[in-house]
């Protein structure tokens, strides 16, 4: 989750806010998976990030939709994070001050990214990040027989 700002401070009364990700997805067309601010580095524990998670489940951040295929408004079809559902992704996109909105990035069903406010009602895709080394010990990924890491 990457809440650094590429422009603006989140707060101003006079200024709108665009988030790193905005920049890196919409002007750079490039993502990244650095997270540049320890207190975005959700964790279970302190040593690696802000230990704020009992449980280390997030949600994609933006920079990982892009990675897998996503663009911003543009339609695709043939990636695994399009579902034809519309979700919810990590990444913050801007705060417009003098209007108090603020916007996040989803996926829609057609497979881009965009954003909107975030009192829209959209679905959650659950995330988690394996370290590596991980290996796949037994099952097939269906609710029926779960797949089994080590």
């Amino acid at each position: 989750n990457d809440r650094s700002y590429y422009s603006g401070n989140g707060f101003s009364e006079s200024l709108t806010t665009i988030y790193s990700p905005y920049y890196r997805v919409l002007n750079q067309r490039t993502s990244s998976l650095v997270c540049s601010q320890n207190m975005d580095k959700f964790t279970v524990s302190t040593t690696t990030g802000n230990g704020k998670l009992t449980y280390p489940v997030g949600l994609i951040t933006a920079d990982e939709a892009v990675l897998a295929g996503g663009t911003y408004r543009d339609a695709n079809n043939d990636y695994y994070l399009n579902t034809g559902q519309v979700y919810w992704l990590m990444s913050p996109f801007d705060f417009v001050s003098t209007s108090k909105r603020a916007r996040v990035w989803r996926l829609l069903e057609e497979g881009f990214l965009n954003a909107t406010s975030p009192t829209t009602l959209h679905g959650v895709r659950p995330a988690i990040s394996l370290k590596a080394g991980t290996i796949v010990v037994s099952g097939d990924g269906t609710s029926s027989n779960p797949y089994e890491v080590r």
